[in-house]
Protein backbone atom coordinates (compact mmCIF):
# COMPACT_ATOMS: atom_id res chain seq x y z
CA UNK A 1 0.00 0.00 0.00
CA UNK A 2 1.40 3.27 -0.80
CA UNK A 3 2.40 6.28 1.34
CA UNK A 4 -0.66 8.16 -0.39
CA UNK A 5 -3.27 5.54 0.26
CA UNK A 6 -1.88 4.72 4.17
CA UNK A 7 -2.35 8.60 4.99
CA UNK A 8 -5.61 8.54 3.05
CA UNK A 9 -6.95 5.76 5.11
CA UNK A 10 -5.32 7.04 8.49
CA UNK A 11 -7.23 10.67 7.38
CA UNK A 12 -10.43 8.70 7.40
CA UNK A 13 -9.96 7.47 10.74
CA UNK A 14 -9.04 10.88 11.94
CA UNK A 15 -12.61 12.21 10.43
CA UNK A 16 -14.25 9.31 12.07
CA UNK A 17 -13.22 9.80 15.33
CA UNK A 18 -14.31 13.69 14.91
CA UNK A 19 -10.86 15.53 13.79
CA UNK A 20 -11.90 18.33 11.48
CA UNK A 21 -10.04 18.79 8.23
CA UNK A 22 -7.41 21.26 9.18
CA UNK A 23 -6.57 19.32 12.39
CA UNK A 24 -6.34 15.83 10.84
CA UNK A 25 -3.93 17.84 8.18
CA UNK A 26 -2.07 18.65 10.86
CA UNK A 27 -1.64 15.20 12.23
CA UNK A 28 -0.71 13.87 9.15
CA UNK A 29 1.69 16.69 8.23
CA UNK A 30 3.57 15.91 11.80
CA UNK A 31 3.85 12.34 10.86
CA UNK A 32 5.37 12.95 7.51
CA UNK A 33 7.79 15.51 9.05
CA UNK A 34 8.96 12.60 12.05
CA UNK A 35 8.95 9.26 9.46
CA UNK A 36 11.48 12.18 7.05
CA UNK A 37 13.47 12.90 9.68
CA UNK A 38 12.54 16.70 9.86
CA UNK A 39 10.68 16.75 13.12
CA UNK A 40 13.67 16.18 14.88
CA UNK A 41 15.30 19.57 13.65
CA UNK A 42 12.34 21.64 14.08
CA UNK A 43 12.10 20.50 17.82
CA UNK A 44 15.93 21.35 18.09
CA UNK A 45 15.01 25.05 16.26
CA UNK A 46 11.88 25.52 18.63
CA UNK A 47 14.04 24.70 21.93
CA UNK A 48 16.15 27.55 20.91
CA UNK A 49 16.13 29.76 24.20
CA UNK A 50 15.71 33.76 23.93
CA UNK A 51 18.66 34.92 25.75
CA UNK A 52 21.23 36.88 25.91
CA UNK A 53 23.83 37.82 27.25
CA UNK A 54 23.92 41.20 28.74
CA UNK A 55 26.76 43.93 27.53
CA UNK A 56 27.71 44.71 31.06
CA UNK A 57 27.80 43.02 34.37
CA UNK A 58 28.55 46.17 36.21
CA UNK A 59 27.32 49.41 35.02
CA UNK A 60 30.26 51.63 34.77
CA UNK A 61 29.68 53.09 38.11
CA UNK A 62 29.69 50.03 39.78
CA UNK A 63 33.28 48.64 37.53
CA UNK A 64 34.82 51.83 38.73
CA UNK A 65 34.78 51.44 41.93
CA UNK A 66 35.55 47.65 41.75
CA UNK A 67 38.52 48.49 40.41
CA UNK A 68 39.24 51.14 43.46
CA UNK A 69 37.75 47.99 45.64
CA UNK A 70 40.87 45.61 44.07
CA UNK A 71 43.53 47.71 44.71
CA UNK A 72 42.43 49.09 48.35
CA UNK A 73 41.48 45.05 49.26
CA UNK A 74 44.69 43.62 47.55
CA UNK A 75 44.19 39.90 49.23
CA UNK A 76 43.00 41.06 52.49
CA UNK A 77 39.33 39.82 51.08
CA UNK A 78 37.85 38.23 48.36
CA UNK A 79 35.37 40.86 46.66
CA UNK A 80 31.87 39.35 45.04
CA UNK A 81 29.58 41.13 43.13
CA UNK A 82 25.79 41.38 43.54
CA UNK A 83 25.38 38.37 45.85
CA UNK A 84 21.67 37.96 46.60
CA UNK A 85 20.81 38.41 50.20
CA UNK A 86 19.07 34.79 50.38
CA UNK A 87 22.26 33.58 49.69
CA UNK A 88 24.16 35.26 52.22
CA UNK A 89 21.77 35.06 55.30
CA UNK A 90 18.84 33.16 55.94
CA UNK A 91 15.55 32.81 57.99
CA UNK A 92 14.67 30.97 61.25
CA UNK A 93 11.13 30.58 62.35
CA UNK A 94 8.77 27.79 63.46
CA UNK A 95 5.86 29.95 62.26
CA UNK A 96 5.52 28.99 58.26
CA UNK A 97 3.04 32.00 57.63
CA UNK A 98 6.28 34.28 59.64
CA UNK A 99 8.90 32.36 57.74
CA UNK A 100 7.28 33.07 54.18
CA UNK A 101 6.60 36.67 55.16
CA UNK A 102 10.68 37.47 56.05
CA UNK A 103 11.65 34.86 53.03
CA UNK A 104 9.72 37.26 50.48
CA UNK A 105 11.19 40.00 51.96
CA UNK A 106 14.83 39.37 51.09
CA UNK A 107 13.58 37.63 47.73
CA UNK A 108 15.27 39.21 44.26
CA UNK A 109 17.23 41.63 46.62
CA UNK A 110 20.83 41.70 46.69
CA UNK A 111 24.25 44.09 47.54
CA UNK A 112 26.41 45.38 45.29
CA UNK A 113 29.55 44.04 46.60
CA UNK A 114 30.28 41.47 49.42
CA UNK A 115 33.40 41.58 50.82
CA UNK A 116 34.43 38.03 52.49
CA UNK A 117 37.46 36.34 54.63
CA UNK A 118 40.33 35.07 52.00
CA UNK A 119 40.68 31.69 53.51
CA UNK A 120 36.88 30.75 55.24
CA UNK A 121 35.25 33.13 52.65
CA UNK A 122 32.90 34.33 56.34
CA UNK A 123 31.28 37.63 54.95
CA UNK A 124 33.38 40.90 56.54
CA UNK A 125 31.21 43.53 55.39
CA UNK A 126 28.49 44.81 52.41
CA UNK A 127 29.04 47.04 50.54
CA UNK A 128 26.22 49.24 48.77
CA UNK A 129 27.05 51.84 45.80
CA UNK A 130 24.46 54.62 46.32
CA UNK A 131 23.00 56.45 43.26
CA UNK A 132 20.61 59.02 43.14
CA UNK A 133 17.93 56.45 42.95
CA UNK A 134 18.56 55.71 46.58
CA UNK A 135 17.31 59.45 47.71
CA UNK A 136 13.80 58.10 46.73
CA UNK A 137 11.04 56.91 49.08
CA UNK A 138 10.92 53.51 48.47
CA UNK A 139 14.99 53.09 48.27
CA UNK A 140 15.41 54.60 51.21
CA UNK A 141 13.09 52.19 53.41
CA UNK A 142 14.41 49.06 50.95
CA UNK A 143 18.21 50.51 52.50
CA UNK A 144 17.11 50.84 55.98
CA UNK A 145 15.37 47.29 55.90
CA UNK A 146 18.67 45.81 54.32
CA UNK A 147 20.48 46.97 56.97
CA UNK A 148 18.44 45.93 59.65
CA UNK A 149 18.34 42.77 58.47
CA UNK A 150 22.32 42.58 57.88
CA UNK A 151 22.65 43.71 61.68
CA UNK A 152 20.57 40.81 63.00
CA UNK A 153 22.36 38.58 61.20
CA UNK A 154 26.11 40.08 62.81
CA UNK A 155 27.24 41.45 59.42
CA UNK A 156 28.19 44.94 58.73
CA UNK A 157 26.78 47.69 55.57
CA UNK A 158 28.53 50.36 54.64
CA UNK A 159 27.20 52.80 52.37
CA UNK A 160 29.12 54.74 49.74
CA UNK A 161 27.85 57.37 47.42
CA UNK A 162 28.22 56.46 43.81
CA UNK A 163 30.83 58.97 42.12
CA UNK A 164 32.73 59.48 38.59
CA UNK A 165 36.01 58.88 40.67
CA UNK A 166 36.79 57.92 43.85
CA UNK A 167 39.66 58.75 46.09
CA UNK A 168 41.78 55.44 46.86
CA UNK A 169 42.59 56.86 50.26
CA UNK A 170 38.79 57.62 51.47
CA UNK A 171 37.76 54.19 50.39
CA UNK A 172 40.42 52.67 52.33
CA UNK A 173 39.66 54.44 55.68
CA UNK A 174 35.90 53.38 55.26
CA UNK A 175 36.66 49.34 54.92
CA UNK A 176 40.10 49.33 56.72
CA UNK A 177 38.92 48.42 60.30
CA UNK A 178 36.97 46.10 58.90
CA UNK A 179 39.55 44.60 57.01
CA UNK A 180 42.02 44.69 59.72
CA UNK A 181 40.33 44.08 62.88
CA UNK A 182 39.80 40.65 64.02
CA UNK A 183 36.50 39.04 63.67
CA UNK A 184 35.26 39.68 67.53
CA UNK A 185 35.76 43.09 66.90
CA UNK A 186 33.97 43.66 63.79
CA UNK A 187 31.09 42.30 65.19
CA UNK A 188 31.19 44.50 68.22
CA UNK A 189 30.18 47.14 65.05
CA UNK A 190 26.99 45.25 64.59
CA UNK A 191 25.64 44.13 68.17
CA UNK A 192 24.38 47.02 70.06
CA UNK A 193 24.34 44.53 72.78
CA UNK A 194 27.80 44.04 72.88
CA UNK A 195 29.71 46.54 75.17
CA UNK A 196 33.39 47.71 75.40
CA UNK A 197 33.84 45.26 78.40
CA UNK A 198 32.49 42.39 76.88
CA UNK A 199 34.32 39.71 76.21
CA UNK A 200 33.21 37.89 73.16
CA UNK A 201 33.93 33.85 72.95
CA UNK A 202 35.00 31.88 70.15
CA UNK A 203 32.96 28.94 69.84
CA UNK A 204 34.46 26.28 71.56
CA UNK A 205 32.98 24.05 68.51
CA UNK A 206 34.55 24.98 65.54
CA UNK A 207 36.45 28.02 67.00
CA UNK A 208 34.14 30.79 64.98
CA UNK A 209 33.42 34.02 66.50
CA UNK A 210 30.35 34.09 68.40
CA UNK A 211 27.22 36.58 68.66
CA UNK A 212 24.97 37.92 71.29
CA UNK A 213 21.45 36.79 70.69
CA UNK A 214 18.16 37.13 72.49
CA UNK A 215 15.89 34.38 72.76
CA UNK A 216 12.38 34.90 71.41
CA UNK A 217 10.74 32.04 72.42
CA UNK A 218 10.13 29.22 75.19
CA UNK A 219 11.23 29.19 78.86
CA UNK A 220 14.48 31.36 78.58
CA UNK A 221 12.57 33.86 76.23
CA UNK A 222 13.71 37.41 76.86
CA UNK A 223 17.45 36.01 77.91
CA UNK A 224 20.65 36.55 76.32
CA UNK A 225 22.97 33.91 75.11
CA UNK A 226 26.20 33.17 72.34
CA UNK A 227 25.51 31.50 69.36
CA UNK A 228 27.94 30.54 66.99
CA UNK A 229 28.03 32.93 63.85
CA UNK A 230 28.90 29.79 61.65
CA UNK A 231 24.87 28.89 62.22
CA UNK A 232 23.35 26.91 61.00
CA UNK A 233 26.52 24.59 60.10
CA UNK A 234 27.55 24.82 63.81
CA UNK A 235 24.94 24.94 66.21
CA UNK A 236 27.04 25.53 69.39
CA UNK A 237 25.78 27.53 72.28
CA UNK A 238 27.25 29.19 75.07
CA UNK A 239 25.17 31.12 78.24
CA UNK A 240 25.94 34.67 78.53
CA UNK A 241 26.31 34.94 82.22
CA UNK A 242 29.19 32.58 82.29
CA UNK A 243 31.29 34.52 80.33
CA UNK A 244 30.52 38.24 81.57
Amino acid sequence: MSNKNKFGLLRKVLHTIGLSQQSADDAIQFITDLLAGERHKSTSQSEMYPYQSRDHFLSPAELNFYKVLQFVVNNKAIINCKVNLSDIIWVKSNDPSTYRIYTNKIDRKHVDFLLCHPQTLQPLLALELDDKSHQRKDRKERDAFVDSAFKAAGIAVLHIPARRAYKTEQIQAHIAPYLLMPMRDIVKLVSEDVTDDTTIPICPKCGQVMILRTAKKGANAGNQFWGCSNYPACRAIVPYEEIT
